[in-house]
């Protein structure tokens, strides 16, 4: 890797703490690259107002380079929050599918929408309010009984249960439905799901492209399963130290983690060694 051209981050776990926070220290050594013209991007399964609450806090608005991944890829934006790209989301059928899979597995089952939620109880997992406090949510029994209007806004669905369940049933889930459906654990005990062709890996080498960036010039920073095509395809992929074993072993550097200025660390050692 000759040098920094493009810093990509995953927020939860990764660029943020347990507080939702980017730490100051962090947040210095970021605005730095971004004046000195690296481009920063947000790469999350966040939406993108959700993200643009972060980028704003980075100043990303002030810089054409910088952008946002959201949606694991969905979506690609530029740092004026206007679209660049936008793949097929997941289809009425998908969710149906996905819903029978939930409860033969009994997990629990969050469709996130547009301007609201719908969460299906099959694992009994008592899914905290607090998780959704700023969402219009529904709490439903039966997958018919979300208006059909709705699914043409569709952004991401969401299993959860106990690490141990998990762990016993994902991997065969995901073998059966890769043709289909990108599964990934992003917490131990959460897991989402988007259209097959939606990563965040795939997504960076299109952004990657858009703004005549080697990809060897860029470095990317993740904690989940959903950043390990990302970790991957980027010249330089970096785990966090709280990241899965999983990535930690594709990951072609492990920092510290998101609690103790992880990125902020590793890119002031990157930057002094270019000099």
């Amino acid at each position: 890797m000759k040098k920094i051209e493009m810093v990509v981050m995953d927020m939860d776990g990764t660029l943020l703490t347990s507080q939702q926070k980017i730490l100051p220290y962090t947040k210095e050594i970021l605005m730095h690259l971004q004046e000195q013209g690296v481009a920063l991007v947000l790469a999350s399964g966040r939406d993108v107002n959700s993200l643009e609450f972060y980028g704003k806090q980075l100043d990303m608005h002030h810089y054409l380079q910088s952008g946002y991944i959201v949606l694991n890829g969905l979506e690609i934006y530029n740092s004026k929050k206007e679209c660049l790209d936008a793949k097929k989301r997941l289809s009425r059928e998908d969710i149906f599918i996905l819903d029978e899979i939930a409860q033969k597995s009994l997990f629990d089952m969050v469709i996130f929408f547009e301007k609201c939620l719908y969460i299906l109880n099959h694992g009994n997992t008592g899914i905290m309010e607090e998780h959704f406090m700023d969402r219009e949510k529904h709490h439903i029994d039966d997958v018919k009984d979300i208006p059909q209007e709705l699914f043409t806004s569709v952004k991401k669905v969401a299993f959860i249960q106990n690490e141990t369940i998990i762990q016993d049933l994902l991997p065969d889930i995901q073998k059966q439905m890769s043709e289909r459906f990108e599964i990934c654990k992003v917490e131990k005990d959460w897991i989402e799901i988007n259209p097959a062709h939606a990563t965040k890996g795939q997504a960076l080498l299109q952004l990657s492209k858009m703004k005549k960036i080697s990809i060897e010039n860029v470095i990317a920073f993740g904690n989940g399963e959903n950043d390990i095509d990302m970790l991957k395809i980027a010249g330089c992929g970096v785990a966090m130290e709280n990241s899965f074993e999983t990535v930690k072993a594709v990951a072609d550097d492990v920092c510290l983690d998101n609690e103790h200025d992880g990125i902020g660390i590793y890119l002031k050692e990157r930057m002094a060694e270019s000099c």
